[in-house]
Formats: C-alpha cells, structure tokens, sequence
C-alpha cells in the first residue's frame, strides 16, 4: 500500500482517518472481549495503541484459522488488520497473535486476576475516543504477562494490582500510586472502578476468594 509524501505527511493521515478513506490499518491489539455472533462471526473489544478502545466485528473468524489462528479470544496479543465497513462499524480482517499466554489459560488463579484486569479496562477505557492509549496499552499488555510468568499467586497480585493502580490513575478516577501495597489499596480501587462504572466487577467476588485462600497474613503486603 503506497502513499504520497505528502499524503503521509498530513496532520490528518492517522488510523481513524485513513479507514476512513477505505484503506485498510494494521495495528498491535489486545483483545478485552470476544463473544461469538450469529453463525460464524465474533463481536470483540480490543484495546490498540494509537485508536484506543474500539469494538470490532470478525466476519468467519470461527471457521477460519487461517486469518484467525487462535479463534480471537480474550488476552490474546497480536496484530490486527482492521477495515471499516460501509456501516461505519470496524471490520477486524485478519489476527496474528505474537504472544497466547498459555500458562495463564492453564492456570485458574491467573486466569481469574488477568480476567479481573482485562474486564477493569474493557469497563474503564473508553471507547471511540480516538486518542492515543499508548501507555495504557503498555500497562495491560506488561501486568498479562507479568501474571503469566509469576511462580507464585502473591507475584499474580501484586501484578494486578499495579496495573489496576497505573490504569485508575491514568484515566484520573484516583491515584494510589503514593500509597504501600496492599489488599486494602487493591480494594480501595476495585471500590473507585466500580464507583466509576455504576456496575460491580463480575470477577471481583473470586479475586476476594483467592485473597482470603492464601493466609490470614496479607498477601500484598510488604
């Protein structure tokens, strides 16, 4: 796909607007959401670096491997190739995942804490704002990993608290970021999260059980 110099050299010529003019992007993702649609089709939100929080639709993505390897599930990292349709709805062509977290699906205490975080920016972020999430993308895309490769549940925590700390302060519901870590700071800013979005975390009820599991100690603190 080729461009002019001065094409490419216009203050306009940025994601949103060069889908606009029917070309295709290619932009790093991570999925937040996905559920299946109609037959074959998924619906998904997914979180990019320079459009933000976008919901996106993937025609066949459940019949075809080729342009989907991993189906588009949740915490899957890659590359998408996104289109606009003439419906003014984001087409989602093609997924290349670098990365699948293999350990974190094979785990159920970090599959609970990435869940947690995913739907914390899924609910937080929002959507079509056009505005560059680059850091926000850099904190979800280290705290998955982190809990991927953790060893121990305390180091799971500890990750997902620091990404939900970085994402509440970033988007300025509140900054705990001075305040030692804790399971009373990872409660204050669940409370602020849901305060924020009028609605309770589905996975918070879980997270609690994984605390309360661990000792009568904390489990976050120093």
């Amino acid at each position: 796909m080729a461009f002019s110099m001065s094409e490419t050299n216009l203050p306009h010529n940025t994601p949103r607007e060069t889908l606009r003019r029917g070309l295709d992007v290619s932009a790093p993702a991570i999925v937040l959401k996905a559920r299946a649609f109609r037959d074959n089709d998924l619906m998904a939100q997914i979180l990019t670096p320079t459009m933000g929080k976008i919901s996106v639709i993937a025609r066949h993505a459940r019949g075809s491997r080729k342009r989907f390897p991993s189906s588009l599930d949740v915490f899957d990292r890659g590359t998408a190739r996104l289109s606009k349709e003439k419906s003014g709805a984001f087409s989602i062509k093609e997924f290349t995942p670098s990365h699948s977290l293999q350990k974190l699906r094979s785990n159920l205490d970090k599959l609970t804490l990435a869940s947690l975080v995913c739907e914390s920016f899924e609910l937080v972020v929002q959507e079509n704002t056009g505005e560059d999430s680059t850091k926000l993308f850099e904190i979800l895309d280290l705290s998955l990993n982190a809990i991927d490769e953790a060893s121990e549940v305390k180091t799971m925590l500890r990750a997902t608290l620091v990404a939900l700390v970085s994402l509440t302060q970033a988007e300025g519901i509140v900054d705990l970021s001075e305040h030692p870590p804790g399971s009373a700071v990872l409660n204050a800013t669940l409370n602020a999260i849901e305060r924020f979005c009028e609605r309770k975390l589905l996975t918070r009820s879980t997270v609690n059980e994984i605390i309360t599991r661990l000792s009568d100690r904390d489990p976050l603190g120093r």
